[in-house]
């Protein structure tokens, strides 16, 4: 019953033209986001921040962000449109930019299981 929990999505993003009709779902441990080459997986304890973020995603070097979050991975649109910014603690790749259907509830899903997890930890 537990893993049934888990496994069962909390929020799945449509399909658009902005995110090239690929699909980002958020579950209780990780967000899955599948896109056109397969899939990447981030668990909920790795993630150091969520964010929406405006387009044009190198202009954050100029709204106060570092190189690194300026040249992230970008598996979609970003640069067109308001898209999720994640920073991971670990990976190769820490900072992602991808474009769900709603950024703001994506944003506010994953703010809420990571308020959730802290809780936990204490």
């Amino acid at each position: 019953m537990h893993s049934e929990s888990i496994d069962k999505p909390l929020y799945v993003s449509k399909r658009l033209f902005r995110n090239l009709w690929q699909e980002y779902r958020v579950y209780a441990d990780r967000i899955e986001l599948r896109f056109w080459s397969g899939r990447k997986l981030v668990r909920t304890e790795d993630i150091l921040d969520v964010e929406v973020r405006p387009p044009v995603v190198i202009g954050d070097l100029f709204r106060g962000k570092n190189f690194a979050q300026s040249f992230p991975l970008k598996l979609d649109l970003a640069d067109l449109f308001h898209h999720i910014a994640i920073h991971r603690r670990c990976g190769w790749i820490k900072h992602v930019r991808f474009t769900p259907d709603n950024p703001d509830m994506f944003a506010g899903v994953c703010k809420w299981l990571s308020d959730i997890c802290t809780e936990l930890k204490t």
